[in-house]
C-alpha cells in the first residue's frame, strides 16, 4: 500500500513542477512492467518447484501463525513431521477446507520443507499464467508506447 501512496505522491510532484505528462505515462508503464515481470519470475520459481515436487498423502494438522509469517498457514503431517503450506491459508473458507479426519494429496518439495496443497496448486497454477499473459501485455505496451 505505502508503495502506491509513493507512487501517487511521486506523480503528483511531476505534475506540480510541469514534468512532460508522455514521461510520467512511460515511467508508469516501465514500472508496471517491472513490478508484473517481477511478480511472472516469482511464480515462475514457484511453478517450476510445484513440478518438481514429489506427490504424498499428507493428514492436515493446524492452521497456525508462526513468529515469521503475518498470515496463518495450513500445516500437514507428512511420515510424523509437520511442514506449512507454501501460501497462507483461507480463512474465510477454512472450516469447509480443512478436515482433520480426512488424508489429502499434496505435492513436497524437500529441498525447500514446504508443500503445496490442492489450493496452492491452484493458486500457482493460475498466478503463473496470469503473470505470464499480464507481463506480455505490459511489455507489448511498453514496445508500442
Amino acid at each position: 500500500m505505502e508503495f502506491i501512496l509513493v507512487v501517487a505522491v511521486i506523480a503528483v510532484l511531476c505534475i506540480i513542477f510541469r514534468v512532460s505528462m508522455d514521461i510520467i505515462i512511460m515511467c508508469l508503464v516501465v514500472l508496471s512492467c517491472i513490478v508484473f515481470t517481477a511478480t511472472a519470475l516469482m511464480f515462475t520459481f514457484l511453478f517450476i518447484c510445484l513440478l518438481f515436487s514429489e506427490k504424498c498423502t499428507a493428514e492436515f494438522s493446524k492452521s497456525d501463525k508462526s513468529d515469521k509469517d503475518k498470515f496463518s498457514r495450513a500445516y500437514y503431517i507428512i511420515d510424523g513431521k509437520e511442514y506449512p503450506c507454501i501460501f497462507p491459508e483461507e480463512k474465510f473458507f477454512s472450516i469447509t477446507f480443512y478436515d482433520k479426519t480426512k488424508k489429502y494429496n499434496v505435492r513436497f518439495n524437500r529441498k525447500f520443507k514446504f508443500l503445496y496443497d490442492r489450493f496452492a496448486s491452484a493458486t500457482c497454477i493460475i498466478g503463473f499464467s496470469m503473470s505470464i499473459i499480464i507481463t506480455a501485455v505490459t511489455v507489448i505496451l511498453y514496445l508500442s508506447v
